[in-house]
This record gives structure tokens, sequence and C-alpha cells, in this order.
């Protein structure tokens, strides 16, 4: 069986170097036996250089270490906030994607809303032009029929027109030949005013007013006055002939300046004729006498 080996023994260069140094100092110590001339000196310089550039290099390797942790741990811390930042902003931009999402939903279903819309705007648009094609049919015929209703309003127009200045022309010869003008002088009353009664001043007044707004007739007004007027109401609302009435208060009127018969004092009849006026007594001028029809007052 062979021997146990010893354990081994881990031996420094420090400790050979030391023990050496030990032996060399003790008493009765021999240098001739046994002395190896290592060149201690030199190399125990050369280690300690060596070992001295060890530690400065550890040291700088220690200061390299801590300063790029340093860095590191700011560059960690950068990053980490650059990582936190990001989040933060990869937050917004996903609330704001959601947020544009619903937007672009929103959107979606307003812009069906208003195709739908325009869909039926569309629809009533058609119907519209349609009435208004329509409205134009029809607004060009009654424009044809207002235009000729107008042409036709003109033309009457026109014909009455000459007609009421043929009867303004015949009036005035009728008002000069027989001396009488009729007046509206206000709500449901007349004013009859005479001339051509009085020799001395043809052209002098004799008026009254007749109001025929109540059942029965009545002469508010009467210039000159005339004393049988009352009768002559009265008679009038008996007989209500009008006319006759007229007829009367003239007689009273011509009674009033007492002058013979003239040219409308016979009026007793509807039918009664007027007597041709010779021509020296005629108050009438020439012309007007010749334009004046041969009729009483009844028939005017």
């Amino acid at each position: 069986m062979p021997p146990a080996l010893l354990p081994t023994q881990k031996v420094s260069l420090h400790d050979l170097i030391d023990q050496a140094r030990t032996r060399s100092q003790e008493p009765g110590y021999n240098a001739e036996h046994g002395v190896l001339d290592l060149g201690w000196e030199d190399f125990h310089g050369h280690v300690d250089r060596f070992l001295k550039a060890i530690d400065e290099y550890t040291l700088r390797a220690k200061k390299e270490i801590a300063a790029r942790a340093s860095d590191h741990t700011a560059s960690v811390r950068e990053l980490a906030a650059k990582k936190d930042e990001t989040e933060r902003q990869i937050q917004l931009e996903q609330q704001r994607e959601r947020d544009m999402l619903m937007t672009i939903e929103v959107e979606r279903r307003t812009m069906t809303d208003i195709t739908s819309s325009l869909s039926r705007l569309n629809a009533a648009l058609g119907r519209v032009r349609d009435q208004g094609a329509a409205l134009d049919s029809d607004i060009s015929g009654v424009r044809k029929e207002s235009r000729a209703e107008r042409a036709t309003k003109d033309r009457q127009a026109k014909v009455l027109a000459e007609m009421r200045a043929q009867d303004e022309r015949q009036l005035q010869v009728i008002e000069d030949a027989l001396g009488l003008t009729i007046t509206g002088v206000g709500a449901n009353r007349l004013l009859l005013m005479f001339t051509l009664i009085d020799p001395a001043a043809p052209m002098r007044e004799f008026s009254f007013v007749i109001d025929v707004s109540g059942q029965d007739y009545s002469v508010p007004q009467c210039d000159p006055p005339v004393a049988s007027m009352p009768d002559l109401v009265a008679q009038l609302n008996a007989d209500r002939d009008l006319h006759t009435f007229i007829k009367r208060v003239r007689k009273a009127f011509v009674a009033l300046v007492g002058p013979p018969p003239g040219k409308f004092d016979d009026l007793s009849g509807p039918s009664s004729r007027t007597p041709p006026i010779p021509a020296a007594e005629s108050s009438t001028p020439p012309s007007a006498a010749s334009r004046a029809p041969e009729a009483t007052l009844i028939d005017i």
C-alpha cells in the first residue's frame, strides 16, 4: 500500500524570501555554505515596483469601474426616466387613439345620418322641383290669362273712360240746359241745386238737402227757405215719388221769385214735354241749346 501523500501547502514567493532573509540574520550562519546570490535587491525592487504598478492599476481600475458604474447608474436612471416618459407618451397616444377611434365612430354615425338625411332631402328636392315645374306651368298659364284679362280690362277701362267722358259732356249739357246739379254731401244725403230760376240772375242758386237715410224722407236744409216744404215732404213720404217732389220744390222756388212761367215751369207729369224756347228768350248759349235734349226732368 503506498504511503499517504502529505497535504500540499501553498507557498508564496514572499514567504520564501522572508525565510531566506531570516536565516541569513541568524548567529553562526555561514554565508559560504549554501548561499545563492539571486540578486534579491534588484528583484525585490522590481517586485515592489510591479506590485506598486499592480496596486496603481487596481486603483485606476477601481476608479474607472466606479466611474463607469456611476455613469452606468446615471445612464440607467436616465433610461428609466426615458422609459417612464416613453410609457407615459405611449399611454397618452393610446388614449388619443381611443379618443380618435371614438371620434371616428361618432363621425361615421354622423356621416351615416347625414347621408340618410341627404338622400331624403334629395328626394324632397326632386318632388319640390316637380312641383316647381308644375307651378311654373300653372304660373305661365295664369300669366297668359292675366295678360288676356288685363287686356280685356284695359279695353273695358278705355271704353268706360270714353263713355264717362261722353256722359260728363252730356251731363254738363243737361245741367246747363236744366239748371239742376245733384251732389252727395255725406252719408245718405243729396244736395240738389237749381239755377235758371231767377230771370234777373240766372246763375242764382236755389238748393235744398234731402236725407234718405231713414224710412221717411226729410229736408234738413233749404236755401232760400220754402214755407210749404213740410207739406211737400209729407206728400213725398206719402206717395214716395221723388221725381215729382223735385219738380214741386222747383215750382216753390219759382214761386218765391215770381216771374212768368219759363222753360222748366210746366213739369206737370212724366209724359209732358218742354215747349221749344225762342232764341231771343233762351238764356242758354246757342251751342248748348242745340245740344240740350228736349226731355223732362223725370225722364232724365
